[in-house]
């Protein structure tokens, strides 16, 4: 690395921070809505009602069976005729049917490793299904589901990237506009690869204390 490369990642650095303000906003977004999404898919996928459980089914096997990418680009420029999403629209939308399918699953085969004893339990007090998933099974579930939900919450902080194809202006697409009218890829990448490093590494640390608070 030479003095003018050097230079140029240092004065690079502000822009590349209100980037980093827009991955951590389209992040959160997207995970919010995700965890909610994906608590409503296993609540259909559980369900005694066939229809219901067939579409959560359908609905799961779509998003994990096909790319990130090319979801994204059919929202983004497929579905014009039914709307015109902006790069923000598009980007969380696809964002949050992609990762929900996977946090269903994790959500799912944590309800799946609750005891029938546990739901036997609840019964014998008078609850309803509802009650006993309610009062009973989703709050343990919910320990269990932490790491392997977490992995999904990371995941989506690594694929907002993909936002740069929709001219969303995120870290990534602010490193390739730089990286562009400069001609030095290699280092640009490398300072943005650290930040998306941080980012994941602070989920981590409250990954790691919520597990040790609720004593997964």
């Amino acid at each position: 690395m030479n003095k003018e490369t050097l230079d140029l990642m240092i004065n690079s650095l502000p822009f590349l921070l209100e980037g980093v303000q827009i991955t951590v906003m389209l992040s959160v977004i997207a995970i919010f809505a995700s965890l909610i999404l994906g608590l409503i898919i296993v609540l259909m996928r559980i369900s005694d009602f066939k229809i219901l459980s067939g579409v959560a089914r359908f609905y799961v096997s779509f998003f994990r069976g096909t790319p990130l990418l090319t979801q994204l680009l059919v929202i983004y420029f497929g579905l014009t005729w039914l709307y015109t999403f902006s790069g923000w629209q598009a980007a969380i939308l696809g964002l949050t049917l992609h990762f929900s399918a996977y946090i269903s699953e994790s959500y799912r085969a944590s309800i799946l490793s609750i005891s029938k004893g546990q739901w036997e339990a609840g019964y014998s007090l008078g609850m309803n299904t509802a009650q006993v998933l309610r009062s009973i099974i989703l709050p343990q579930a919910w320990r269990r589901s932490i790491p392997p939900v977490w992995n999904s919450l990371i995941d989506i902080v690594k694929a907002s990237s993909l936002a740069s194809v929709l001219a969303v202006e995120e870290l990534t697409a602010r490193a390739e506009q730089i990286a562009a009218s400069n001609l030095v890829v290699f280092w640009i990448f490398l300072e943005i690869l650290f930040m998306y490093w941080a980012l994941t590494t602070i989920l981590s640390i409250i990954q790691t204390y919520l597990e040790r608070k609720l004593k997964t």
